[in-house]
């Protein structure tokens, strides 16, 4: 069990950090087609849907 936790930490942080390059690469796709405010809203809109597909998960995992 307690491998099956470190796996899930190792994921957890592995995700996030996919997470965070697919970020860059949309905001340097975002910044080159479209006007600046666009790109702020899309970025804050991105980094909230991963905030609260984590909190989801967090919340149904009961740690």
């Amino acid at each position: 069990m307690r491998i099956l936790e470190e796996f899930g930490t190792l994921f957890l942080i592995v995700g996030l950090a996919l997470a965070m390059a697919f970020l860059v690469i949309l905001t340097r796709i975002l910044a080159t087609y479209t006007n600046i405010l666009i790109t702020m809203i899309g970025i804050v809109l991105f980094v909230g849907l991963v905030g609260l597909v984590l909190w989801l998960l967090d919340k149904r995992s009961r740690i």
